[in-house]
């Protein structure tokens, strides 16, 4: 499964598949699937988040912005564009060069959700 993303003013092309779990575990130390439910539960919060209307609703944004990470989000982008590039530069090297844009931005990227879900899970 492939999207492509705009990363400041570059267009990256991301990639998932059997290879970006490897990629993943191997610089992050940690489990892709389970870091991907993670931040399904993240993406989650932010489509509430774009629902609260009015000032009051400010206990709710608290608790939902706490189950966000953006670390992650970063990482799985991270772990995706290496999939595509086996030569891109490891993960702080390339997060100092790249211009990424608010998570709830890249969350909005076509293909991006669905590169995520994708991941996890595919229909037959």
């Amino acid at each position: 499964m492939e999207a492509i993303i705009n990363l400041g003013e570059e267009k990256v092309r991301l990639r998932a598949n059997a290879l970006t779990a490897h990629h993943y575990k191997n610089q992050f130390k940690s489990d892709i699937l389970k870091d991907t439910f993670d931040a399904l539960g993240g993406i989650g919060a932010i489509l509430e988040l774009q629902d609260l209307q009015k000032s009051n609703d400010y206990k709710k944004m608290q608790a939902l912005i706490n189950k966000i990470d953006t670390v992650l989000i970063h990482q799985l982008v991270w772990a995706f564009a290496k999939t595509v590039d086996i030569h891109i530069d490891p993960f702080y090297d390339w997060l100092s060069k790249v211009d990424l844009p608010p998570v709830t931005d890249l969350l909005l990227e076509d293909g991006f959700v669905d590169l995520l879900v994708g991941n996890i899970h595919r229909k037959k």
